[in-house]
């Protein structure tokens, strides 16, 4: 069993993917982005800090990271409901994981969703902001217990 499959493995990982992948067109996948509610509670005004807004996002990004009983858990906020929905949309999906099968995955399943194909070139941005947020995160962590 490959990462992705052991990945997909998780009932809520699977329904997530499995839903996004049915939406016929690009439309329908970003409103559905948009619409969505993440699984992951909203980060606190606390978050919000200058430390995890991500650099040259001009949505306005910012990202946590923590373990959480040995597993993964990751958040998302953003001043645009696109960038929101597509972030949270991430997290979720690499969110209650080990480190170890966050880093096993790696960036294979966002190009198999092929979110990228979705978006603007600055859009394109907080994905990869994103997922390189997440496996850092998860490069980290996997030594040691922190919350970025």
């Amino acid at each position: 069993m490959n990462g992705i499959e052991r990945f997909l493995a998780k009932g809520d990982h699977r329904s997530l993917v499995e839903e996004y992948r049915e939406l016929d067109n690009s439309e329908d996948k970003l409103a559905w982005l948009m619409e969505r509610p993440s699984i992951q509670p909203e980060l606190t005004p606390d978050l919000l800090t200058p430390e995890r807004k991500v650099p040259g996002c001009l949505s306005g990004l910012w990202l946590h990271g923590s373990l959480v009983g040995g597993r993964c858990v990751f958040g998302a906020k953003s001043e645009s409901d696109m960038v929101q929905g597509i972030a949270s949309f991430i997290c979720d999906l690499y969110s209650d994981r080990t480190p170890e099968e966050v880093l096993q995955i790696g960036d294979t399943l966002v190009h198999i969703l092929a979110l990228e194909r979705l978006l603007s070139t600055t859009r394109k941005r907080a994905v990869s902001s994103t997922v390189s947020f997440i496996l850092h995160t998860a490069r980290e962590a996997s030594g040691h217990q922190i919350a970025v």
